[in-house]
């Protein structure tokens, strides 16, 4: 006859699993509810740095323990330590640092994309159109003056440069609005020109952080430059938006594919290395026009840069329908170029016939040319290539239209006064 196991045995032996589970879980699996920390690299004393800034700013030394470059055996001090000449370093424990570290310190490792950068659209340039070039070092300006965006010719309307809102604004405004983006291609003090992490934002450099089009949306966003706004509409965006969690955001540089990201960012378009073409930081390599500018011309590398964007386009599109988008969307840029023209001619006419000054934005009708051209003519513009009609139309070519027709009564006003002895 078989006997019963005793209930007290039986509890015992639960409690005693229970018991072992709980400390199973506990020693075992990782606290709280974030990612683990499987991926972090080990900082020893090797890094003096890392080891202090534990306990000053953990969250940083944390952030950067996951990036790649940690577990490339990077160090703080490989980016941060400077030599004692440089005019931006500072004694700090025993170190001489920059807080800040330029592209001067990122061409140690990244030659090329620092030199890239530097001859781009986002160096020099960027920091021209808020403040000329006066704050450019002789050396500095010899680059700047090689890159096309710099070497251009006036914008049209002679009452209106992104210069002249700088002058009516002050510091007092510009430190805390257009400074903040087009610091991108502000000089420095060691020689070296822009801030690589305005894109690769500290402390992780994640390379997917800079492939998804949030990053460029810091700056290109608003009235005068709405492409992020545009790219949501696109078919791209919309793509991104509803499967970009499935895209392999990790892929290594220069391997991407359709596999990897099935839909463009900008990233793939002006930076990555995507099919045939290699990976760039100048981000006007693949570009054909001169989009920004109040009358749109050819850039000198249009017919190259124009194969090179195509090129990215074959991933997906056949040629036939990415020659249609480029011909729709030149159309259009044509269309806002005779507007333009026309607004500009009569802006000149106005001041050489005395009736307005020639100081920027002196009287309203200066105000009304430049939205014509910096809000809707570039919105229409930028909207025709991206792929984005809500913004060619109601938010370009509708108001440009409806904005000419406010500058040809305000001139004709002004004539007509101008002829009786008023003054504007």
């Amino acid at each position: 006859m078989n006997k019963q196991i005793p209930k007290t045995l039986i509890v015992g032996i639960s409690v005693t699993v229970i018991i072992l589970l709980i400390v199973y879980l506990f020693t075992k699996l990782p606290a709280g509810g974030g990612k683990t920390s499987t991926e972090q690299v080990s900082y020893s004393g090797a890094d003096k740095c890392a080891t202090c800034h534990k306990r000053v700013t953990p969250d940083i030394v944390n952030q950067f323990s996951m990036s790649t470059m940690a577990k490339a055996g990077v160090r703080c001090e490989d980016c941060h330590v400077v030599d004692k000449t440089n005019p931006s370093g500072k004694n700090h424990e025993g170190f001489f640092i920059t807080a800040s570290p330029t592209p001067m310190q990122c061409a140690k490792c990244h030659p090329a994309e620092t030199r890239q950068f530097e001859h781009s659209r986002h160096g020099g340039p960027a920091w021209v159109a808020l403040s000329g070039l006066s704050d450019f070092m002789p050396e500095q300006q010899k680059v700047v003056e090689q890159i096309p965006e710099a070497n251009r010719e006036p914008n049209g309307i002679i009452t209106a440069t992104r210069n002249s809102l700088f002058d009516i604004e002050g510091p007092s405004v510009t430190k805390a609005a257009c400074q903040t983006c087009h610091s991108i291609g502000k000089p420095n003090a060691d020689g070296s020109i822009g801030n690589c992490s305005k894109c690769h934002l500290r402390h992780e450099f994640s390379l997917g952080q800079v492939r998804k089009p949030e990053i460029c949306g810091q700056c290109h966003l608003g009235p005068d430059h709405p492409q992020m706004e545009i790219y949501h509409e696109s078919a791209h965006g919309v793509i991104y938006q509803t499967d970009g969690d499935k895209f392999n955001w990790k892929q290594k540089t220069g391997r991407l594919t359709v596999n990897d990201m099935p839909s463009p960012t900008c990233a793939t378009c002006h930076m990555s290395g995507f099919g045939n073409q290699g990976t760039t930081h100048d981000v006007g390599q693949r570009l054909s026009k001169f989009l920004f500018a109040a009358v749109t011309k050819d850039r000198p590398n249009a017919i190259e840069g124009r194969e090179a964007m195509k090129a990215i386009c074959a991933n997906c599109h056949s040629s036939n329908f990415v020659d249609e988008q480029y011909a729709k969307a030149d159309s259009v840029t044509s269309f806002v170029n005779a507007k333009v023209s026309e607004a500009s001619q009569i802006m000149q006419s106005l001041v050489k016939d005395g009736i307005i000054s020639d100081k920027p934005f002196a009287n309203q009708i200066s105000f009304d040319a430049f939205d014509l051209w910096h809000y809707y003519g570039r919105t229409a513009k930028f909207g025709a290539y991206m792929q984005g009609p809500d913004f060619v139309q109601w938010h370009g070519i509708y108001p440009l239209l409806k904005q000419l027709t406010k500058v040809k009564e305000e001139a004709a006003r002004l004539r007509s006064e101008h002829r009786k002895g008023v003054k504007p």
